[in-house]
């Protein structure tokens, strides 16, 4: 089912509505393709409706209800993203190969200064004049960020500065550039993480000088050849925060 509310949420001098699918995002993406509703408007599980189109939005088959009623009846049907202030979700796969079925996994660019509750690996983007420190994954697919899973107890800044210690590089000053989410309802035995959620943080710092001594240094003219296809990969594009709101 299609909903709209109200437009009643203010922002750039107009008033907005959020368009869901409490059915599939696919769901939601076809309607919004068949009444002319760009994808630039897709915020993570909804789309924002300017004041001047709802109209036309409900009489192309969406239900309008209150604000309150969209929002629950998003949040029953699974495929609510949860959102920290000054978050945005830049990317969002339903049903991802590597993920259990039923599954999702989002990618949130983030200004927090913590990574989220129930991080479970952190990953540190060190870049410098010879480009972004890499190492090879031990499934010998090609390279990744260096990577320390988070430890019972242990939190996501503690785990970060162990990996800096393996690295032989302080990131006490690394800044949280966002995370990947998995969202998983129905974990299956081969699944490790926890569930329904678990998340994955990237942390960034520039160094100067010759940086650390392990891994591998990738240029920036290699760096989207290379690492375009992993899931974090949207954290650290240039523009990211262009035309957020």
């Amino acid at each position: 089912m299609l909903l709209i509310d109200p437009p009643a949420w203010p922002a750039h001098g107009r008033l907005w509505s959020h368009l869901v699918s409490t059915t599939s995002y696919a769901e939601l993406h076809a309607f919004a393709e068949r009444a002319g509703i760009s994808r630039r408007a897709f915020e993570g599980d909804h789309y924002d409706i300017p004041e001047e189109r709802h109209a036309a939005v409900v009489a192309a088959g969406a239900t309008p209800v209150q604000g309150r009623e969209l929002l629950l009846a998003l949040r029953d049907s699974g495929l609510r993203i949860p959102k920290r202030t000054r978050e945005r979700v830049v990317h969002s796969t339903t049903n991802p190969v590597w993920l259990p079925p039923g599954s999702r996994a989002d990618v949130i660019a983030s200004r927090q200064v913590d990574a989220p509750p129930r991080t479970v690996v952190v990953r540190a983007v060190i870049s410098s004049g010879r480009g972004m420190l890499v190492v090879s994954r031990p499934d010998g697919a090609g390279h990744d960020l260096p990577t320390r899973s988070v430890a019972e107890g242990e939190s996501a800044r503690q785990a970060l500065e162990s990996l800096g210690a393996d690295l032989g590089i302080g990131l006490g000053d690394a800044t949280l550039v966002g995370y990947v989410r998995n969202v998983v309802p129905a974990p299956d035995r081969g699944y490790p993480w926890p569930a329904p959620t678990a998340c994955f943080a990237v942390f960034a710092l520039s160094v100067g000088g010759s940086g650390p001594a392990t891994g591998t240094w990738c240029p920036p003219e290699r760096q989207e050849a290379e690492l375009g296809e992993r899931h974090w990969w949207p954290l650290v594009r240039p523009g990211l925060w262009s035309g957020a709101h």
